[in-house]
């Protein structure tokens, strides 16, 4: 025999196992905030051995692209753009997503990636220190390897 208290107790656990249900789809649903780069554009690595390579190397990635990147000795070159940032260096690509952004006192930002999108959870993550020197300079640093790099101009000249 059924009881009444049995039939609504169950149908308040069911109600009860369903809100629950719901608020966590909601929640994990949610779009995540996305994380964007504290800079954007076309930056190109300080080589002190070429006084001018800087700008130089600006006007031949203008001009052709990134294949004068791939065909001839070549700066290292990354791109910002939102939350993605391309490398180049030599015959060497890569794409990486931005996971997270952490500002320090200092003013400079632990920032982690992962490789195309993709992020396996047992692997470790990569990152590396980004700081903002000035408006056209900026410092990265990965391991105990630091590199500057300095903005592209919109219209740069010789």
């Amino acid at each position: 025999m059924i009881h009444i208290t049995h039939y609504i107790s169950g149908i308040r656990s069911g109600f009860i196992n369903r809100a629950w249900l719901a608020i966590a789809i909601s929640l994990f649903s949610c779009g995540a905030s996305a994380e964007i780069y504290p800079v954007s554009g076309v930056w190109i690595a300080k080589d002190d051995r070429f006084p001018g390579s800087t700008a130089l190397a600006c006007l031949l990635l203008k001009q052709f692209g990134v294949d004068a990147v791939l065909t001839q000795p070549f700066p290292r070159v990354m791109i910002f753009s939102k939350d993605k940032r391309f490398e180049m260096r030599g015959d060497f690509r890569a794409e990486r997503t931005i996971r997270s952004v952490k500002g320090a006192a200092d003013g400079s930002y632990q920032i982690t990636e992962s490789f195309r999108g993709r992020w396996l959870p047992f692997s470790k993550r990569p990152f590396f220190t980004l700081k903002i020197v000035n408006a056209t300079t900026i410092a990265i640093t990965e391991g105990n390897i630091s590199t500057r790099l300095s903005k592209c101009a919109s219209s740069p000249s010789l």
